[in-house]
């Protein structure tokens, strides 16, 4: 059986802050199968970014950054390559859809400049056919007129179709990996479902593997084959989507799960939140398991950080956390909140 397209392993990113290093991603390991969905799931400052711009590679020349461990791509060592060779891999291989599309755009260049760049960087074609390609893309991601709007700039496209113009330009070198950081951010309702949409129908056409970073558990719900949860850097649950959010068995999980609002809930009742906030990876861990602070589960051996485990012989189903398996059992059986005061 062959081997999955991403594996991370052991994966760690500290960062110089006023000459101390900090660690913002601890020794995290997770893998992504070929023509798999993987969402990374969790609140501000977890980490999900800077894990998914440490396999592109990117911050890799910064000195204010130091990395460790290990991001295997389809059989290749990706922190063995310098930066020459992970350009080969970017675009061609890896492609990503940046968070923000409003400013992931240069202002000063045409939309089919941009993409055709790409293509450029990795030799498809001469000036006529790239142009031609760049119009199919823009067609295959629902731009209207793609002939006419190639040529024109950013702020001439609405904030949907400058993502749509990033989704076809990191599809440009037809990779067959995916990274798409909150695609859906700052996009309205609708023009959310159209994206999401589209990475589905796309994912299908082209057999791509994609890893899809939100912090929108609907989104999960409705696009993802397997779900990892983060907290301070660190992955405290994996699993299918099914099982994680049916029986999840970190104190964090459940209650992430338990502030969706239900179409049942009564108007009056507040939804339950997670009080506190995650610590700032920056100024220190804490010790032991680092949601401890803020969970109402924790126990005295919650001072030890548990390692990433499954029970009962589970393989499809991991979590940290030191709760015996009948107290998890009962996570999400929590009491409903009271009415608003």
């Amino acid at each position: 059986m062959a081997g999955p397209l991403v594996d991370v392993r052991s994966l760690s990113v500290r960062i110089n802050v006023g000459g101390r290093m900090a660690t913002v991603v601890d020794d995290l390991s997770f893998s992504v199968a070929a023509g798999e969905v993987l969402c990374i799931v969790g609140e501000s400052g977890c980490g999900k970014t800077v894990t998914a711009r440490a396999v592109m590679g990117l911050s890799r020349s910064d000195p204010s950054f130091a990395f460790a461990g290990e991001i295997v791509f389809d059989g290749q060592n990706l922190m063995e390559l310098d930066e020459t060779e992970m350009r080969r891999v970017r675009g061609a291989g890896i492609g990503m859809i940046f968070q923000d599309p409003m400013t992931s755009l240069n202002p000063l260049h045409r939309i089919g400049e941009q993409i055709g760049e790409a293509l450029a960087t990795h030799g498809r074609g001469g000036r006529q056919l790239r142009r031609q390609l760049v119009i199919d893309l823009l067609q295959q991601v629902g731009i209207p007129n793609p002939e006419a709007r190639i040529d024109d700039y950013p702020h001439q496209f609405s904030g949907g179709m400058r993502q749509r113009a990033m989704i076809a330009m990191a599809l440009a070198c037809g990779p067959s990996l995916l990274i798409a950081d909150e695609p859906t951010t700052a996009l309205d309702v609708t023009t959310q479902k159209q994206i999401l949409t589209l990475i589905s129908r796309l994912k299908a056409e082209r057999g791509m593997t994609v890893m899809l970073i939100t912090h929108d558990l609907g989104v999960v719900a409705e696009i993802a084959d397997r779900v990892m949860v983060m907290y301070a850097g660190q992955c405290v649950e994996t699993g299918l989507v099914r099982s994680v959010f049916g029986k999840p068995r970190h104190p964090y999980t459940a209650r992430l799960l338990a502030s969706i609002p239900a179409a049942n809930r009564v108007r009056s009742a507040r939804l339950p939140s997670i009080e506190g906030a995650p610590p700032v990876l920056t100024e220190g861990r804490p010790e032991g398991c680092p949601f401890r602070p803020r969970c109402n589960q924790a126990f005295d051996r919650c001072i030890e950080l548990p390692p990433l485990m499954a029970d009962a012989g589970d393989t499809d189903h991991f979590d940290r956390c030191w709760l015996p398996a009948s107290l998890k059992a009962l996570l999400l059986k929590q009491p409903e909140p009271g009415p608003e005061r």
